[in-house]
């Protein structure tokens, strides 16, 4: 493997301009991710890697040269460790990042089976949240409208922790329009609405539809859904966090079809 040890080297800099600068990965269609569990997730789904940069303290480790392996045709570069430590973005580096093209997300099929809708999340945790619960709960597709937080900015990935790469993430939806031919039940979650989520049947094909943090959902898009539904809370606090609230309403469908199919 090739090893760099001077910032003016012109692959350093290139990987720190990416790991900087959002408006670069667009421009390049590349993304960042940094960490064995996420470069496992990613090629455990089969998506190709451009580069890996290896630290030198982590060149030699078992896990880390698994990975290499396993990447194929993508170029290996050991950096110096002040270099690596310069370009990561964790507080405690595993000495691996990967740069790999952007996922692109493909249209969501009218017939799909479960779904996840933001509208206009702006907080990456959340953003990271809400794709992580999900993956887990079995969700396959998740659309993003074009006031999110960019689904493959590294704050969101490290918030996902690899569900990025079992779902398909469709950014700068137009979720309105997905709703008008969704066959399926669309559910809005509304602090305001009458019908509990609880007492709502989820065991068909759904999409919930997740609003803004402070502003919630804009009232055309609570419109489209075919329903409005509350989290019940017995409790003092005023509401949910985005992501909680989210969570909660995938995996009450779960609940739903396990047990009352």
């Amino acid at each position: 493997m090739k090893t760099i040890a001077s910032r003016d080297n012109a692959a350093f800099k290139a990987l720190a301009k990416l790991a900087s600068s959002a408006a670069e990965r667009r421009k390049r269609s590349l993304s960042v991710i940094e960490g064995t569990h996420l470069v496992d997730a990613c090629l455990a789904a089969g998506h190709p890697l451009e580069t890996i940069f290896v630290s030198r303290h982590a060149a030699d480790a078992p896990e880390v040269q698994e990975l290499l392996a396993r990447a194929g045709s993508a170029t290996a570069i050991v950096l110096a460790d002040a270099l690596f430590e310069a370009v990561s973005s964790v507080e405690s580096p595993a000495g691996l990042i990967a740069v790999l093209p952007t996922p692109r997300g493909h249209a969501v099929p009218p017939d799909a089976r479960f779904c996840l809708a933001l509208e206009d999340l702006q907080d990456p945790g959340n953003v990271g949240t809400l794709l992580r619960s999900a993956a887990a709960a079995g969700a396959g597709h998740v659309l993003l409208s074009p006031g999110c937080a960019f689904a493959w900015s590294p704050k969101v990935l490290r918030a996902g922790q690899g569900a990025h790469f079992a779902l398909n993430i469709v950014e700068g939806a137009d979720l309105a329009d997905f709703l008008a031919v969704f066959r399926g039940t669309s559910v809005a979650l509304s602090g305001e609405a009458k019908a509990s989520l609880y007492e709502t049947d989820l065991r068909g094909p759904i999409t919930f539809v997740v609003g803004n943090e402070g502003a919630g959902l804009s009232a055309g898009l609570a419109r489209a859904a075919s329903v409005r539904v509350r989290i019940p809370m017995p409790g003092r606090a005023e509401s949910l966090n985005a992501g909680v609230a989210g969570s909660i309403a995938l995996f009450e469908a779960v609940r739903q079809r396990a047990v009352l199919s």
